[in-house]
């Protein structure tokens, strides 16, 4: 079996996705019907601390390169 650092970039994130899948679905074998309400909750906050900085970052980066460019234009 491969390491997963022999792995190109793609196939070591999707190991990683399927990791942290398998770990979440574990509480979800003790109780499902808890469990599905509590892990989709618990992974809309995770995905919206990990969205909203990359968001505000490619927004100002956008921002910042529209901004320069004028710049160029005008000097």
């Amino acid at each position: 079996m491969q390491s997963l650092r022999t792995l190109p970039r793609a196939g070591r994130i999707l190991a990683h996705l399927i990791s942290a899948l398998l770990i979440m679905a574990l509480p979800l074998a003790a109780c499902p019907t808890c469990s599905v309400g509590q892990a989709l909750e618990t992974l809309a906050l995770i995905l919206a601390f990990l969205a909203i900085p990359y968001i505000i970052v490619t927004g100002v980066w956008f921002w910042m390169k529209r901004l320069l460019a004028s710049e160029e234009l005008d000097g």
